[in-house]
């Protein structure tokens, strides 16, 4: 006998051999061939699920050797024993389920056409599939959406194995994936937007187990990778670019049609770098999410940078959205960026957005490199309570961009504060209002600062004299606001102390950005109006000491 095996079947004679379920008659080179004497067509007409079947039976069969051929399955089959196909080898699913508890070996070619209501389920066994074979071309213009979704669902079935991803898919229609596979992708892997697709990812409900890879992803108007209610998860992405939210953390109340949705729980998201979205990181919560209905807590974001923006309408590096109040329980949230550099000209620009009616609590956000918003553009926008903040300015701020409403107990600035590092101490002003004769009209922005307290007219000992300074984290709701001095040789005692520190920027009729201060003169002497040697150390928003 002649047997009709291609060279890569050869190779597998042994394994075939050692796959046998037990005691077997020997196997021969012909017998592993689905095309062989009696067997199936291979021509896509006839039904071939029974001569697979069979071959599945066969004790002396290791393996089902596949040629180039179209194998059409009319019948539900379910075959224990590996596939091993040839590139040109297509299994037609019709209508049925086929099932395969082995791991195929096969190229990332298409191995699977599926036809009305065909389905293909894996078993325990199955390692990885890939889009390929369920007829994904990864060219980046091909809708290759079902495909991804297919390959995806069929992993999940096995419930061990994983989504592969490789080459450039086209997205014309919003992925959801479950907790019932793990995505591993290539560096090389992207998904991109096709068909004017706006919506990308969606992972679903539950907690994840297992670390996720993503591909790039690029170009979904309404979202480019969204977790709806997912927990515990481990998440790498990579780039993500002109994305309408880039990264979404999203959670709506539990109902019969959506359970598990309420909360958005102790997920790590790694991400290399977000460019030119809307909003890169997105925490939404939907308009009936009051309190403990939608809980976000203990989330991790962590990211290389965020770069750039939406060329208009209002855009942000974090954003929190929610339409009333109460709020949803959302606190304890971490954001640790290497690098936010804000798009050049958008004045609606934010670092830090929370929309009108939200209140953040308790997030933490740590940026290690921060360039200058455009004019008109801010920091912080919208309320924020509790918020510990770590910015290193890399640039000089516009005025006025780092004003923050709400409780801040502790934001620390470094890097080019204004005034910049090493400047002569900042003289303050004798008068209420009168920002304009403060440090060139510009208001503070960092954590500590060396103050020059000129009196306008004698200063008797005892006495308190009232200064003002311009610190643009003044909203009127700034606590911590602390005054210190130097001391004076054998009393130890500071020249001057602060008595009162006021923030006077609230209501309507508060003046921007003015901090009243009240210090008394410890000298024990009158200190002569005009006098300029009189220095004391001034620290705000910062829990540290002056």
């Amino acid at each position: 006998m002649v047997p009709r095996l291609a060279p890569a079947a050869a190779a597998l004679l042994v394994l075939a051999v050692v796959l046998l379920p037990g005691p077997a008659a020997a196997q021969t080179c012909g017998n592993i061939d689905a095309l062989g004497a009696g067997r199936a067509s291979g021509k896509g007409s006839a039904d071939d699920a029974g001569a697979l079947q069979r071959m599945d039976a066969d004790d002396s069969i290791g393996l089902i050797y596949l040629p180039p051929g179209r194998y059409r399955i009319a019948s539900p089959v379910t075959l224990r024993k590996p596939l091993f196909g040839e590139s040109g080898a297509v299994l037609v699913v019709d209508g049925v389920t086929l099932t395969l508890l082995a791991q195929p070996e096969h190229p990332r070619v298409q191995l699977f056409e599926i036809q009305g209501n065909g389905r293909v389920t894996f078993g325990a066994d199955t390692l990885r599939t890939y889009p390929e074979w369920w007829g994904a071309k990864g060219d980046g213009a091909t809708d290759d959406s079902a495909a991804v979704q297919a390959a995806f669902n069929a992993a999940a079935d096995s419930g061990s194995a994983m989504l592969y991803l490789t080459d450039t898919y086209g997205i014309g229609k919003e992925l959801t994936f479950t907790n019932g596979a793990t995505v591993m992708s290539e560096p090389s892997g992207r998904f991109v937007s096709v068909r004017g697709n706006a919506r990308g990812v969606t992972f679903i409900k539950g907690g994840f187990a297992f670390k996720n890879v993503l591909p790039h992803l690029s170009g979904f108007g309404d979202f480019c990778i969204r977790f709806l209610g997912s927990d515990l998860g481990s998440f790498q992405l990579q780039t993500l670019a002109n994305c309408g939210d880039a990264i979404r953390l999203e959670a709506q109340p539990d109902s019969s049609s959506s359970p598990d949705w309420n909360t958005v729980l102790d997920n790590t998201v790694w991400f290399d770098t977000i460019t030119n979205s809307r909003f890169g990181v997105a925490i939404r919560a939907a308009p009936n999410c009051q309190g403990a209905n939608c809980i976000y807590q203990g989330n991790q974001l962590l990211g290389n940078a965020i770069n750039g923006c939406a060329a208009s309408g209002t855009t942000a590096a974090v954003a929190f959205f929610y339409g009333s109040k109460p709020s949803p329980a959302w606190d304890a949230n971490q954001f640790n960026l290497g690098a936010v550099n804000p798009c050049n000209s958008n004045s609606q620009y934010a670092m830090l957005y929370a929309s009108p009616e939200t209140e953040t609590q308790r997030e933490v956000f740590k940026v290690g490199s921060v360039g200058a918003v455009p004019p008109g553009a801010k920091l912080f926008s919208g309320y924020h309570i509790v918020l510990q903040a770590s910015l290193n300015l890399r640039q000089q701020q516009p005025e006025g961009a780092g004003r923050l409403r709400g409780l801040a107990s502790l934001v620390e600035f470094s890097g080019q504060t204004t005034p910049p590092p090493g400047a002569p101490p900042v003289r303050a002003t004798n008068r209420a209002n009168s920002k304009g004769s403060f440090n060139g009209g510009r208001s503070l922005l960092g954590n500590y600062f060396t103050i020059q307290a000129v009196p306008d007219s004698d200063w008797a000992p005892g006495e308190s004299c009232t200064f003002y300074v311009y610190h643009q984290m003044a909203t009127g709701e700034l606590y911590h606001i602390k005054c210190d001095a130097p001391r004076q040789p054998g009393s130890n005692l500071p020249i001057v102390s602060c008595t009162q520190a006021k923030d006077n920027s609230a209501g309507a009729g508060g003046v921007t950005d003015e901090l009243e201060l009240a210090l008394i003169n410890l000298t024990g002497r009158t200190i002569p109006a005009g006098t300029s040697n009189v220095f004391f150390n001034l620290a705000v928003a910062t829990l540290g000491s002056p």
